[in-house]
């Protein structure tokens, strides 16, 4: 195995064989601060609270041995820094931009064990969080 493959964890033998890097970016094009609020238990990926400015993409990097990690959370809240704020469910399916369920993301396979999804909030999402907006906090 050359010094590169052992430098990088690359090898096809042992611990490191099969490392497949998860990154995720959330990008948001609406005219909001977006905090996003996902509780436990949820994904690796995703658990906790984040801001993603508007005009910036939010980036989540993680690797694991054997497969890669699923992009979206199991439940999250979405509030605009106007105050409106709505939840996405993964039961809720596609009946909406949901920030919650894979199909969502777009899925872009960048080499052999790397996969980038990517999830991106526009003012369309502000209007259907308006007028579906939650009156109960997570």
């Amino acid at each position: 195995m050359g010094l590169l493959a052992v430098l990088c964890g690359c090898g096809t033998e042992g611990k490191g064989a099969y490392v497949h890097l998860t990154t995720v970016l959330i990008k948001n094009n609406s005219m909001y601060d977006i905090e996003i609020v996902v509780e436990k238990p949820s994904t690796v990926l995703m658990t906790g609270t984040f801001t993603v400015k508007n005009g910036t993409t939010f980036k989540i990097e993680k690797a694991s041995e054997g497969g890669y990690y699923v992009p979206n959370p199991l439940e999250a809240q979405i509030k605009f820094d106007d105050g409106t704020a709505i939840t996405h469910r993964e039961m809720d399916g596609d009946a909406y931009h949901n920030f919650c369920s894979h199909i969502a993301f777009e899925k872009n396979a960048s080499g052999k064990r790397s996969v980038e999804y990517t999830f991106e909030f526009t003012d369309e999402d502000y209007e259907y969080a308006k007028k579906h907006a939650d009156k109960t906090k997570i």
